[in-house]
């Protein structure tokens, strides 16, 4: 923060004038009048007393400022010390899909880090490839319960223009919730049915993509639905009598969805992994929450209009989004905004809109200590931070502390907006309470109502 040459520049040019003056200026006195100079010495103690505290001063100063860049992700120095931290490297050696498919990738890092044998997803997995089944890039969030039930992250990525190795983050802060419907055993088990090559020889491309969100609801659409079995026999589907829900990884023409249907694999054989309902016109209040697909990520107003944080970048536990909008449900997607959280640092938490206009997100910060909420009048085209009063209570040491600083999505009841802020993951005052928040002007302001014990 206090390093960087664009920051300093002006400064440093009038110290090095300043420098290159005294010197210059005391050369010329030495050798004009060096007895009268050496006899004015005693005279500079003073002068000498006040350089001390001039330069104590400032290297006080910025040596305390250069300390808080180096914690809490407050600068360039923070973050290099995060990745000395918790930063990996693997050799990445089951490099090809046709051969290894995506378990190669796990088999590589497992060597050296092993890792949960139930793992979950907190992002997407995305890989791309070329026509001769060389992985080109892939990345994912993942995170689970090492053997002594200790949860542990690991942000996965390669870029093969940048390195030949797998790099790997841990002790990032994944928002676990534990949902089977984001498992990654399906991933591997499903992909390794699959016939890649023979999928993607018919489109006669030189650069593929796979994708993996868990498991998915396609309602009654079986464009591009393939079901599979683990010996890589095909069903394809024609029509369908009841909903297609399923762990589905998707394969697809990088650029081209909409010229070239994806071809979207599902894993039969497991009852837990792909069902369906026979009467299509009984649903479960579960399933029909399905429908929706609402997650911390997607949210949908009606069956037509919905929002989706697509994720453009990842970076040492953080994710970048940009804000897409749906009003044919979920056939098309518009990007509507390429930066929805202004350059926040963390991951999305929440999503919600109450009508066109008026929506929220939630971000929260990698350590997952703390959040922040965000709010838009344009349907989401722009977003504002919303700031309200942090809350302070005391101990019974008499210290004052602000443990209220995790918002949660905000909802209307009788008029009134409503907003729980809880204490994030290091949460351990009075029983991890939350604080309510209440809004009259629609999420613009909050005023601290009172504070609510945990369930």
């Amino acid at each position: 923060m206090y390093g960087r040459m664009n920051n300093n520049i002006y400064i440093l040019l009038f110290c090095i004038v300043f420098l290159i003056s005294i010197i210059t200026f005391t050369t010329i006195r030495i050798i004009t009048d060096k007895e009268r100079e050496f006899k004015k010495l005693p005279n500079l103690k003073a002068w000498k007393y006040i350089s001390i505290l001039i330069i104590v001063a400032i290297t006080s100063f910025y040596g305390v400022e250069i300390y808080k860049s180096a914690t809490n992700y407050g600068g360039k120095l923070a973050w290099f010390i995060e990745r000395l931290k918790n930063e990996r490297s693997v050799k990445f050696e089951h490099n090809n899909i046709y051969e290894f498919g995506v378990e190669g990738i796990f088999e590589d890092i497992n060597k050296e880090h092993p890792l949960p044998k139930k793992l979950y997803m907190a992002s997407d997995f995305d890989l791309t490839f070329n026509s001769d089944g060389i992985i080109t890039a892939f990345d994912t969030f993942v995170y689970g319960k090492n053997a002594h039930g200790k949860e542990e992250t690991y942000l996965i990525a390669y870029d093969k223009k940048k390195s030949q190795d797998i790099t790997i983050i841990r002790n990032g802060y994944a928002n676990p919730d534990y949902d089977d419907d984001k498992l990654v055993e399906p991933l591997i088990k499903t992909v390794n049915a699959i016939p890649v090559k023979q999928t993607v020889s018919k489109w006669n491309e030189s650069k593929y993509g796979l994708v993996y969100y868990g498991k998915r609801n396609w309602g009654y659409n079986t464009e591009g639905i393939i079901n599979i079995n683990e010996d890589g026999k095909e069903h394809n589907l024609e029509k369908s009598t009841s909903e297609i829900i399923g762990y589905t990884v998707s394969i697809f023409v990088p650029g081209k969805e909409k010229e070239v249907v994806p071809a979207r694999y599902n894993l039969i054989g497991d009852p837990n992994w792909s069902k369906a309902n026979t009467n299509p016109n009984q649903k479960s209040s579960k399933e029909k929450q399905q429908d929706l697909t609402n997650s911390k990520e997607q949210f949908y107003l009606s069956k037509e209009v919905g929002y989706k944080l697509n994720i453009t970048d990842k970076a040492l536990g953080s994710t970048f989004y940009s804000l897409s909008k749906t009003i044919d449900g979920g056939k098309t997607w518009e990007v509507i905004n390429n930066d929805p959280f202004n350059g926040t640092i963390g991951s999305a938490s929440g999503i919600t809109f109450l009508n066109d206009k008026l929506g929220f997100l939630v971000a929260v910060r990698p350590s997952g200590t703390e959040g922040e909420l965000y709010r838009t009048d344009d349907g989401g085209i722009s977003f504002k931070k919303v700031n309200y009063t942090p809350r302070e209570v005391k101990l019974d040491s008499g210290q004052s502390i602000s443990p209220f600083d995790s918002p949660g999505m905000p909802y209307e009841k009788d008029g009134v907006f409503n907003m729980l802020v809880g204490q994030g993951s290091d949460g351990d005052y009075n029983g991890n309470s939350s604080a309510l928040y209440q809004s009259k002007d629609k999420g613009e302001t909050w005023e601290y109502v009172k504070e609510v014990k945990s369930s």
